[in-house]
């Protein structure tokens, strides 16, 4: 009996040591398999990471935001904090530089700078970060600040009409916008260039005119050499900016001011000489001189009050009588209304539309007497005074020189009450009379030639048996190849 149970007591202490050394295994194969689990997690976690930091060096963010957030989800698993800080910074970084690409596909620089630079600041917080490409990020973002502060500049400066300045800072612009790649920042640079040259262009052309104007007031004053240097600087500039019609005009203008200045020191030569000189038959001249310019205005208002006139029908041939028969000016041969009337022609047909006509003889008489003509009307009426002509009138008048690099010729000319516009062509200069006719929803162009030709060949419709008729004003002019350009539009509202 005693045996029995010490046999039992035995097998129970065989049976405890049994289950103790199996426990002891099953924990010891557990920590092993814990540990290996970890082990496991750990070097998921680091291929993550290494995947990651190699998206980032090659420039793929969003690639590298993939790995990163799980590299972290394994790094909570694992509870390692000083690899969650670290994947917590690259996270952020990644973020941001994504954020900041965003920005600028969406041209907001500003917004894609702060991006970029907190990019930057989570990038210094990690040891041994290469931060070249976000500074390079920065870089380039910077530059198309500073690209689009140069076009802002460039505009206010021709706000101020500080034109020369404004073209150097878009020509800085254009060369910002090259080193960028910059496609559209290209063109809205070299746009402004353009516009800012034709700016420029414009400016000298008016410096021109506005000095030949000066010259030829000093002509009538009889002081011929200030005229001269007036006529000269304006030449300079007509041949500076290619426009040869005035170029041309100015230099017969400086011809015919050097024999006046001849004929003045020859005058002056023989007041100053007391010895008689032989008297020498003289031979008719047929060149008008100052007395018989100034005499001349009421001789041709004489002449053209005789000539009658409806005064409710437009002019739409200057060529044909009554109004060749007109005259302006004292050279014979280059006075008569076919010659030099579109000015005056204008003028009547818009007072016509304007529901206050006048005879042409009272509308000449006004441009002789007030200096409104060119070179006595060889070369037939200043815009100016055609402007002044109708405030007089009082009418509320608007001027625009060289009107195609200012304006919208078919926008201002369909605003306005009438309009009269001055374009070069091939020959020289013409007036023409325009309104817009709601009810045909066209333009109706008086006393020009040219616009039938563009009517018939273009195909425009033109239902109005006076004038004629138009879609569009500015194409009219930019598609006639006899026209140079406009360059003068004078609008009543």
């Amino acid at each position: 009996m005693q045996q029995e149970k010490q046999k039992c007591k035995s097998k129970q202490k065989k049976l405890v040591i049994i289950v103790c050394i199996f426990l002891s295994l099953s924990a010891i194969i557990s920590i092993l398999l814990w540990a290996i689990h970890i082990r496991q997690l750990r070097t998921n976690m680091n291929d993550h990471i290494d995947n990651a930091v190699t998206y980032i060096e090659e420039g793929s963010y969003s690639d590298a935001l993939e790995d990163f957030d799980q590299a972290m989800e394994l790094a909570y698993k694992i509870n390692d904090t000083e690899t969650i800080e670290l994947l917590i910074n690259y996270s952020r970084l990644a973020s941001a530089v994504i954020r900041g690409d965003d920005l600028l596909d969406l041209e907001e620089y500003t917004a894609a700078l702060t991006s970029y630079s907190h990019a930057k600041d989570y990038a210094l917080k990690i040891t041994d970060f290469n931060t070249d490409r976000i500074e390079q990020k920065i870089a380039r973002t910077e530059t198309f600040i500073s690209f689009y502060t140069l076009i802002e500049n460039a505009q206010a400066k021709i706000e101020e009409a500080n034109y020369n300045s404004a073209l150097q800072i878009y020509k800085e612009a254009i060369t910002v916008a090259y080193a960028l790649s910059f496609g559209t920042g290209v063109k809205l640079a070299q746009s402004g260039i353009t516009d800012t040259e034709a700016l420029i262009i414009e400016a000298k052309r008016q410096e021109a005119m506005n000095l030949y104007v000066q010259g030829n007031q000093l002509y009538w004053a009889q002081q011929y050499a200030a005229a001269l240097n007036a006529f000269f600087d304006a030449l300079e500039i007509f041949v500076e900016v290619s426009d040869t019609y005035n170029a041309e005009m100015t230099q017969r203008r400086i011809d015919i001011t050097r024999q006046k200045q001849e004929e003045q020191k020859q005058s002056q030569e023989e007041q100053q000489d007391p010895e008689p000189q032989p008297q020498e038959p003289e031979e008719p001249d047929d060149t008008p001189d100052d007395d018989n310019i100034q005499n001349e205005p009421m001789s041709n208002y004489d002449h053209n009050t005789g000539i009658s006139f409806d005064l409710r029908t437009l002019i739409d041939n200057q060529n044909q009588r009554p109004a060749n028969q007109i005259r302006m000016g004292a050279t014979e041969g280059m006075n008569e209304g076919w010659y030099n009337g579109c000015g005056w022609v204008a003028t009547y047909n818009a007072l016509i539309l304007l529901d206050d006509p006048k005879h042409p003889a009272d509308i000449v008489r006004h441009f002789e007497t007030s200096g409104g003509t060119v070179m006595g009307g060889i070369f037939g009426t200043y815009p100016n005074a055609i402007e002044g002509y109708l405030k007089e009138r009082g009418f509320t008048v608007n001027h625009t020189l060289f009107p195609q690099l200012r304006t919208n010729i078919d926008d201002e000319i369909r605003k306005s009450r009438v309009s009269i516009l001055a374009y070069a062509h091939s020959n020289a200069a013409h007036y023409v009379t325009v309104e817009y006719r709601e009810d045909l929803e066209l333009f109706v162009i008086y006393n020009d030639s040219f616009a039938r030709t563009v009517s018939s060949n273009l195909g425009l419709r033109n239902k109005v048996s006076t004038g004629a008729a138009v879609d569009s004003v500015a194409s009219f002019i930019n598609t006639t190849s006899n026209i140079l350009f406009s360059f003068s539009l004078i609008t009543v509202s």
